[in-house]
C-alpha cells in the first residue's frame, strides 16, 4: 500500500524541494505619506488637476466609472507631452490620493494608498511608465468635498532643472530709405473696372488628436503547471477573478499513455475546482492567496508487474504566490495539503490477460498539490471612439 501512495504522490508532484527568489516589478512607493509637503526646490508645471473617481467602499480602479475614461485620455496626453523629461529624470508625475469615507484615519490612509497604487499601475501597464517616475502623497480627508478620489496633479521638475522655453526673436526693423517723390504722369482715361468678388476664407481644419490605445485585462486567466507538464501529465487551469479579493478556478490534468506489449500503463486524470481568497495587492497579476480545493480522479498505473486501477476524491487547502513577468504574463508558485481517499483494484498480467487480485481502499493525509505555473492574463486592445 505504501508503494501506491508513493507512486501517486510522485506522479502528481515533484519531490525535489525548490526555493524561488520572487521579485515584484512594482515596488511599493517610498514617498506615500500623509500630508507630505512638496520640496521647495521642486518646480511644478501649470497642468490642470486630473481626477480619478472610485466607487465608495471599493479600492479597485474601474475605467468606465464616472469620468475616468476622459481622465485617462487627459493623463495620457500629459505623460506624452513630458515623456522625454520624465524618462531623463528631470520631471516626475505627482499623484495625490484623498479618502475621507472611512471611519478612521488609518483606514482612509490605507484606502488612499491602495487607490493611488492602482492608478499608477494602470499607466505603468499602458504607457510604459515606471514606479520611479512618480511622486505620491496620500491624505486622510476629502478633496474639495469628494471623499473617494485620486488626483493626478501634474508634473514636478527636479531640483536645478529649468524647462526649456521657446522665445521668438523679433525681426529687425529696417528704416525705409527716403525716395524722391515721383512726379505724376498724365494717364489716359481708363474704363471702370469691376471689383473682384470676395473669395471665401479657407475653412480651418479641426485639430486631430492622436488615438490613444487602452489595454484592459479581462477577469479570465489561463495557466499550465510546468511541473506536471515535465512529468508528462499535461495540465490546464482556467481562473475567473470575481472581484479584488475572490476568484474561482478549475484545474484539469490528464496523462493517457500505455504500452500493452510491455504491460506499462500511465493513465491518470484529475479535475480540481478551487476557490481562492487574495490578500491586498497593488496589481491583479501580483499577490498571495489561500485556496480551498476539492475534486476527484481516475487512474490505471502499471510498470510491467502488479497494476492498480481505481478512482478517488480529495479536499484540502492551498497557498500560492503570483508575480508578473512582462505585460501579459505571470508566474505562480504554490502547494496544497489535504485528505484523499481512493478505492482501487489490484491485478496481474498473466498469459496475455489481466487477472484480478483484490479490491482495497486507502485514506491519505498529506501533500496533494505542487505547482509552478505559467499564467496568461487574457486581455483586449480598445481604441477611443472605435470598435474592439
Amino acid at each position: 500500500m505504501k508503494r501506491i501512495l508513493y507512486f501517486l504522490f510522485t506522479t502528481c508532484c515533484v519531490a525535489l524541494p525548490c526555493k524561488a527568489m520572487i521579485k515584484s516589478d512594482l515596488p511599493l512607493p517610498q514617498d506615500s505619506v500623509v500630508g507630505a509637503p512638496i520640496p521647495a526646490d521642486m518646480k511644478s508645471s501649470n497642468d490642470s488637476t486630473i481626477l480619478f473617481r472610485f466607487v465608495p467602499g471599493k479600492t479597485m480602479f474601474y475605467s468606465p466609472y464616472k469620468d475616468n475614461e476622459k481622465a485617462i485620455l487627459q493623463a495620457g496626453e500629459l505623460i506624452a507631452r513630458h515623456h522625454r523629461e520624465i524618462v531623463q529624470g528631470k520631471a516626475y508625475i505627482v499623484v495625490k490620493g484623498f479618502c475621507g469615507s472611512y471611519p478612521t484615519a488609518h483606514e482612509n490612509l490605507q484606502a488612499a494608498k491602495t487607490r493611488s497604487n492602482h492608478v499608477k499601475s494602470y499607466f505603468i501597464l499602458h504607457n510604459e511608465m515606471k514606479e520611479d517616475y512618480y511622486r505620491t502623497r496620500n491624505y486622510t480627508h476629502a478633496y474639495k468635498g469628494i471623499n473617494d478620489v485620486v488626483a493626478l496633479m501634474g508634473i514636478e521638475y527636479a531640483p536645478g532643472y529649468q524647462p526649456e522655453t521657446v522665445v521668438e526673436k523679433p525681426e529687425p526693423k529696417h528704416e525705409p530709405e527716403l525716395q524722391p517723390e515721383p512726379q505724376p504722369e498724365p494717364q489716359p482715361e481708363k474704363e471702370p473696372v469691376s471689383e473682384p468678388e470676395p473669395q471665401p476664407e479657407p475653412e480651418l481644419q479641426p485639430e486631430v488628436k492622436p488615438i490613444v490605445k487602452e489595454y484592459e485585462f479581462t477577469p479570465w486567466t489561463v495557466s499550465t503547471n510546468l511541473l506536471y507538464d515535465a512529468v508528462l501529465l499535461p495540465s490546464l487551469e482556467v481562473e475567473y477573478r470575481i472581484n479584488e479579493r475572490w476568484s474561482a478556478a478549475v484545474e484539469g490534468n490528464m496523462a493517457w499513455w500505455h504500452n500493452n506489449g510491455k504491460h506499462k500503463y500511465y493513465q491518470l486524470a484529475t479535475i480540481t475546482p478551487e476557490v481562492r481568497y487574495w490578500f491586498r495587492s497593488n496589481n491583479i497579476r501580483h499577490g498571495h492567496y489561500l485556496g480551498l480545493f476539492g475534486g476527484g480522479g481516475w487512474y490505471d498505473l502499471e510498470n510491467g508487474g502488479r497494476g492498480y486501477r481505481g478512482e478517488g476524491g480529495m479536499v484540502g487547502l492551498s497557498y500560492g504566490y503570483r508575480f508578473p513577468v512582462g505585460r501579459y504574463f505571470s508566474f505562480e508558485a504554490g502547494a496544497g495539503i489535504g485528505f484523499m481517499t481512493t478505492e482501487y483494484e489490484e491485478y496481474l498480467p498473466l498469459d496475455g490477460h489481466y487477472v484480478y487480485q483484490q479490491t482495497s481502499r486507502t485514506n491519505y493525509f498529506g501533500p496533494l498539490k505542487l505547482k509552478f505555473s505559467w499564467v496568461w492574463h487574457i486581455g483586449q486592445w480598445m481604441k477611443k471612439g472605435g470598435a474592439l
